[in-house]
């Protein structure tokens, strides 16, 4: 759970910093959002992304089928 609060919380940042830069910095801050969602962090919040949407997905299907 600490690990994709993490991930978000450097997500975040690194948005927020490629938002907010400009020139040589931008083009920086856009490698480091790059290199975020090849590394580790950013295939943990996908998959909890995903995990998530599964299961939002799956409690709506059973709403609408009156399990």
């Amino acid at each position: 759970m600490i690990d994709i609060i993490t991930s978000f919380f450097l997500l975040v940042i690194y948005s927020i910093r490629y938002l907010f830069s400009t020139g040589e910095n931008r083009k920086k801050a856009k490698a480091d959002l790059k290199e975020f969602w090849t590394d580790t962090d950013g295939q943990i919040l996908l998959g909890a992304a995903m995990g998530l949407a599964v299961i939002i997905f799956g409690y709506w299907f059973m709403m609408q089928i009156n399990f």
